[in-house]
């Protein structure tokens, strides 16, 4: 608090001092005065000036202290929201004649510095916090050509005009979308509790949520990026090996950029790599298919071996996606490939594809529940191949033994 404040009763005198007086708060700041009446009345000879409290009454005392205390709580909200603090202002405040009109993006931003101090959520929850606040930033310059909102001002229409500002601006996936609106949603329903708002803007306002297919390349698709020629460009080459790294591990992007040499671990004389997840917290060992491990091999000498003990080449999620959607037009891919598609790849082509039981993959994806693990277990064509084959190969060797 850098406002400097100060308060004192005092009562109220009169000509005629035989009965009960009223006790006046008189608040000064920056020598400029506003004075008030308590409520309260206390008879002179039990009132004492120096202690500003009365002898008779220990009821009254305490909402004299209540009182001073919410000077104080309101001078706190009004410089969060770098509102002036004046003496007039607090007597409106604390009469009811005025409001302290909080900011929608401080308010946020004290909501994501209360969870870091908790520590209550993984830091990468907290990342997502900090993007739904710069979207938050971006529409509110961007449709009411301002650099903040009043919380209370946050109705049906602000959430469906956001809604709309984050499919247009960033184009993003309905599924998506109802993420940035759960952490606001997060943000409005403690602003209630809080008595900042009177109402749950979202009480009306549904988010559906989209089914969709994980997208994954197949077993041709994975091949025409691997056999796609990149030795004339080292930055696409480097990209595409931390994406086929995790077709062959699962392992999502941070989790993979944060693998070190301490990571690397064994099991029966048999490579694996041994981590934690960042979005579950849960510990997980991965067994190292060739591929994965010669990827590992290759970045030996790399810069960010030798300096930061990484297993990958270091490369930002924006810079890996914007890259992969060139090699995939290069590969001649009908789709627009990004890095999440490597662990649907791994999940569906090369563990269930090869007939590797739902609960191993499970294990492997790091997934608390099996029922997380099953939308990965819809029928593809390859498996739909596999199985006709099988069959086919069955019926030959029986038509053979009647023959």
């Amino acid at each position: 608090m850098t406002a400097k404040v100060s308060l004192k009763y005092y009562l109220l005198t009169t000509r005629n001092t035989s009965g009960s007086l009223p006790v006046y708060l008189r608040i000064t700041v920056q020598r400029k005065k506003a004075e008030l009446h308590t409520g309260y009345t206390v008879k002179q000879k039990d009132w004492s000036q120096e202690e500003q409290s009365t002898r008779a009454n220990n009821i009254v005392n305490k909402e004299l202290a209540k009182k001073k205390s919410r000077v104080y709580e309101l001078i706190s909200e009004l410089e969060k929201v770098n509102k002036p603090v004046s003496a007039s202002i607090l007597k409106d405040l604390l009469t009811g004649k005025g409001k302290v009109n909080i900011g929608l993006l401080p308010y946020f931003e004290k909501h994501i510095k209360e969870i870091e101090i908790r520590n209550e959520i993984k830091p990468l929850s907290v990342n997502k916090y900090k993007q739904s606040l710069a979207s938050l930033k971006k529409f509110i310059s961007s449709h009411f050509k301002a650099p903040d909102f009043n919380l209370e001002g946050v109705d049906y229409d602000f959430i469906n005009q956001y809604d709309l500002f984050l499919k247009t601006e960033y184009d993003l996936h309905k599924n998506t979308i109802n993420k940035y609106h759960s952490r606001f949603r997060t943000i409005l329903l403690k602003a209630l509790a809080e008595g900042h708002l009177t109402k749950q803007p979202y009480a009306n306002y549904k988010l559906n949520t989209v089914k969709t297919d994980r997208e994954f390349l197949s077993s041709d698709e994975l091949n025409q990026v691997i056999a796609l020629d990149l030795s004339h460009n080292q930055s696409l080459d480097r990209v595409r090996d931390v994406f086929i790294f995790s077709v062959y591990t699962g392992v999502r992007f941070q989790d993979a950029q944060d693998l070190t040499i301490e990571n690397l671990s064994t099991y029966k004389k048999k490579p694996s790599i041994r981590f934690i997840q960042q979005k579950t917290g849960r510990a997980i060992e991965i067994p190292l298919f060739p591929q994965a491990k010669k990827i590992i091999e290759k970045y030996k000498t790399s810069p960010e071996r030798k300096v930061l003990s990484k297993l990958l080449p270091k490369i930002s999620n924006q810079k890996v996606n914007s890259y992969l959607k060139i090699i995939g037009d290069q590969a001649g891919l009908n789709r627009n490939l990004t890095h999440h598609i490597a662990r649907h790849t791994f999940a569906t082509t090369i563990c269930l594809n090869n007939d590797m039981p739902l609960e191993d993959l499970s294990m492997l994806l790091g997934h608390s529940s099996l029922k997380t693990t099953q939308i990965y277990g819809k029928i593809t064509q390859e498996r739909i191949f596999k199985s006709v084959q099988k069959a086919n190969i069955n019926i030959t060797n029986a038509l053979k033994k009647v023959k």
